[in-house]
């Protein structure tokens, strides 16, 4: 073993020992891949790693060599302090935490003299199993040989070719496993993203089981469970929060232009309120890009040809810049033709990305951050429902056809034929950096970010609406983090700030003049937060957290009305103060069999609509109760994960268009009242054989409403007013203004307008978006060819029962229960390095909806949101220097 260099911090006695051990791991290598040992890491290709990156490496493999003879669960030590592109080996974490690499110096012999005991055991353990696989005669090894394949890492975890592959989540801000989390979520590979075609936030519906995506314009709905957003313009706000290597989006257009170059997506199910804060009522979705790796040169190709003129092409660069920092640069281009019959539902985006990783000391370590992307086409736009009779599903609002349809309906006031002029054009910039620095006592992280949306789309809405959107989203994150054996805790402080500048227009809406609209809310917020989990006795846990938010909204605007032609203006300034809670217990029945029960809390803040008052709305509230248990069976080959919940879900913020006293139109956002639902979640993963691996997720929700209402201004003519048949609810009325309600509206037993008006009642409706029955199903087999390639098959199901697309609750708003078929076939070369796959996707044909809005002009006739039909075609993928 070499003698540092001038200035390098010599290796600690564990990675001398690690280093010992190399050439005995090193001439086994190749033995033990005979055995077929379940959990073997795969050669690493390029240039011989030199120095203390080989004794890295070599510290892997001696880990994995003690996984052999272990249970395969650390229970101490099992999460380590948050930190993007950790692995684990087993379901031990294997961090290459800096600490690690530290001078032997007593303080430092002091900080890990717990986990040098269990690192010299792993070693002590990983040079046992190696002498042992040496003196197999060869007959057994000739006996375990056959049937063996060599491993793949996949789940951002450790593929075991025996058994269900163990996944590493950071959805806790601690690096863990799913098997040792106690929430309900579910992750997906970058690979399996790809293989899916997700190239935006709406494809996320096809590939999980509780979520349902809509398309307003630019704007992404994303609900789970049924808890989420219909908003369709910049005054409302997710009610899923949707991040992106750790850094919050605040705006659903902000979502797009970052599928691509992923380790992994998670969906986390449940208010996330404690360590997300803010609009995580519903849960939130993680995306985790790819780190830059150190010491590797690497470059991966990807393409992909299909019907309706599809073509993408993925490619990511990986160098090494000297042995303490490394870049990844990656882009992404997609072309696809629309599935509507005049063009729009295209996918056309262009996007990059730049990173770059230091570590300047063993103590800090530094990721930047930039990327760009640009979404074109003709955007989204919607389909008309209930559908034209004898017309296809994917006929456009603007065909003739449609059009003589909607004017023909009762109540059809549109004075223009809806025109095919839909585009899009909408640019993000992002910058953030990520610093982490492993103090004595705890890691440092520091996330500052920025972002920037421009945003420009024309769609129809019952009138042409083109919209022209700009945020500047500013950010900070500062976190401590400290695992041990006893306690694992993390606190931190958040601060964000977003200017919005908004302008929307209704051109010639039916026989009244254009509409405008120009605002400009401002957010400022500030949190803090901590949460912690201490071992009570062996195997048993408390959980516990808490996070105080402040949050300050204004906004300033105008509103031009649709029958006077007088131009209103509105203002709004409000502070809203909440906390948000967790706590639960866990304890381990077993190595591999978690129970775990926790009581969450998430807000959703409050806001202001630029129309249709009272224009102020509160902040939702949900309120979560969990139950679950993890299991692991039959030596890792089956794995069954349970979980029931109830949801309180108070003051929900729901929208709809309405016309308001005023006779101004717009998209309003109000308090509907209040919602009970409760289910439970069954998942099931096995993996009988090293050739064969099958999933099942099937989730149950009971949704009811146990309070609705809401006002609709009755107004003289030339206006539409209110029709009773807009509305599937029990609609009594009209009251004048400061009369009794019969039931409360709006937070008032009166009606506070400044005119008369109807009271809708929807009580005991299904909440919208929440189908009672929902999953997912997958199979693969992969087929050994003689030249040491493979062939695989991959089948999916994903299906929901009938569900509300929206919160009107008329007839052409229920859709009825869909499944789609998707199935691939998929040839990888001998050496990994190539692959050819034909896919199909939606193979069934089916024909389904996400969500939809009415028209607030004529009553019945629903907008709706299609999901992709048929679609196939070919992918082919490179991979270089792994």
């Amino acid at each position: 073993m070499r003698a540092a260099r001038l200035g390098e911090t010599p290796p600690s006695r564990y990675e001398r020992s690690a280093v010992s051990t190399g050439s005995l791991i090193t001439r086994t290598r190749e033995v033990l891949r005979r055995v077929g040992a379940k959990g073997a890491p795969a050669p690493r290709k390029g240039p011989a790693l030199r120095g203390r990156n080989r004794g890295e490496r070599d510290l892997n493999y001696s880990k994995w060599a003690a996984d052999l003879v272990r249970t395969g669960d650390c229970q101490a030590g099992r999460l380590q302090p948050f930190r993007e592109g950790e692995r684990t080996r087993g379901t031990c974490s294997v961090t290459g935490h800096s600490r690690d690499r530290r001078a032997d110096t007593p303080a430092v012999r002091r900080e890990n003299r717990e986990r040098d005991m269990r690192r010299k055991f792993c070693n002590a353990c990983a040079v046992a199993a190696l002498v042992a696989v040496l003196l197999l005669p060869d007959a057994a090894i000739a006996q375990t040989a056959g049937g063996a394949s060599p491993g793949a890492q996949g789940n951002g975890g450790v593929q075991d070719n025996s058994g269900v592959t163990d996944i590493v989540v950071t959805a806790e801000r601690l690096t863990t496993t799913t098997q040792r989390a106690p929430i309900t979520i579910q992750v997906l590979s970058g690979e399996e993203i790809d293989k899916g075609g997700v190239t935006d936030l709406s494809g996320m519906q096809r590939v999980t089981a509780g979520v349902q995506i809509g398309q307003s314009g630019g704007n992404t709905q994303v609900f789970i469970r049924g808890v989420g957003s219909a908003a369709a313009n910049p005054m409302s706000v997710p009610g899923v929060a949707f991040n992106v290597d750790g850094i919050y989006v605040g705006r659903p257009e902000g979502t797009s232009g970052n599928f691509y170059d992923l380790a992994r997506v998670e969906v986390v199910k449940g208010p996330q309120g404690t360590l997300y804060g803010r609009n995580a009522t519903g849960g939130a979705i993680n995306l985790i890009t790819n780190e830059p790796r150190l010491g590797t040169r690497s470059l991966d190709l990807s393409s992909e040809a299909g019907n309706y003129d599809l073509w993408r092409l993925t490619a990511a660069i990986n160098l090494s810049i000297g042995e303490t920092a490394a870049i990844r640069a990656a882009g992404n281009i997609v072309h696809r033709d629309g599935y509507l019959s005049d063009g729009t539902n295209d996918d056309i985006q262009q996007s990059a990305r730049v990173r770059l990783k230091w570590e300047a000391t063993p103590d800090v370590s530094l990721l930047l951050n930039a990327d760009y992307s640009h979404l074109g086409g003709k955007g989204y736009d919607r389909v008309y429902l209930p559908r034209r009779p004898g017309s296809d599903p994917y006929e456009a609002q603007s065909s003739a056809a449609a059009n003589a349809y909607q004017n023909a309906l009762p109540g059809g006031l549109l004075a223009e034929d809806v025109q095919p002029d839909s585009f899009q054009n909408t640019k993000l910039y992002n910058l953030s950096a990520q610093l982490d620095w492993s103090l004595p006592f705890a890691t440092l992280t520091l996330i500052p970010a920025y972002r920037h949306v421009d945003t420009n789309y024309a769609a129809h809405f019952g009138a042409r609406v083109e919209n022209h959107n700009v945020f500047a989203q500013q950010s900070m994150e500062v976190r401590l983090s400290h695992s041990s054996a006893a306690l694992n805790w993390v606190i931190g402080g958040y601060y964000f700030d977003e200017d919005t500048k908004r302008g929307e227009s209704f051109a010639k809406a039916a026989a009244f003049l254009s509409q405008y609209i120009i605002s400009k809310p401002k957010t400022r917020s500030y949190a803090g937060f901590g949460q912690a989990t201490v071992t009570i006795a062996d195997g048993a846990r408390l959980i516990g957290g808490l996070r105080y938010t402040s949050e300050r909204k204004r906004f300033t605007g105008s509103n031009t009305s649709l029958i006077t032609n007088s131009t209103k203006f509105y203002t709004g300034d409000a502070t809203f103060n909440k906390v948000s809670y967790k706590v639960g217990a866990e304890y381990d029945v077993s190595s591999r069999n978690l129970l775990y029960a926790t009581y969450s809390t998430g807000d959703k803040s409050g806001g202001f609509s630029s129309s249709a008052s009272p224009n102020e709305y509160a902040p939702e509230r949900l309120e979560a109760l969990e139950i679950g248990t993890k299991n692991r069976f039959l030596n890792n080959k089956l794995q069954i994960n349970l979980s029931g919940f109830r949801w309180k879900y108070k003051a929900v913020q729901d929208t709809r268009p309405a016309i308001d006293a005023t006779g101004t139109l717009g998209v309003a956002t109000f308090n509907s009242g209040d919602a009970t639902l409760y289910g439970g979640t069954l998942e099931l993963t096995a993996r009988p054989t090293r050739a064969d691996s099958f999933s099942l997720s099937v989730e149950y929700t009971h949704s009811r409403y146990d309070s609705f209402s809401f006002l609709a201004p009755s107004l003289p003519p030339p206006a539409p007013g209110f029709n009773p048949a807009s509305t599937g609810c029990a609609v009594t009325g009209p009251y004048a203004p400061g009369a009794a309600l019969p039931v409360p509206a709006y937070g008032s037993s009166t009606n506070t307008g400044p005119s008369p008006a109807f009271l809708g009642d929807c009580r005991g409706f299904q909440v919208a978006r929440v189908p009672k029955w929902s999953g997912l199903a997958s199979y693969r087999h992969e087929f050994s060819l003689a030249n040491g390639g493979s062939i695989s098959f991959d089948g999916n199901l994903t299906f929901a029962s009938a569900r509300w697309l929206t919160i009107d609750f008329v007839p052409a708003e229920r859709d009825n229960a869909y499944a789609l078929f998707d199935a691939s076939l998929t040839y990888n070369s001998p050496d990994q390095r190539y692959a050819v796959s034909v896919f199909g996707r939606n193979l069934t044909g089916s024909v389904y909806y996400s969500g939809g809005i009415q028209n607030a002009l004529i009553p019945g006739l629903i907008a709706a949101n299609i999901g992709a039909p048929r679609t196939y075609g070919v992918r082919a993928m490179v991979r270089l220097g792994h």
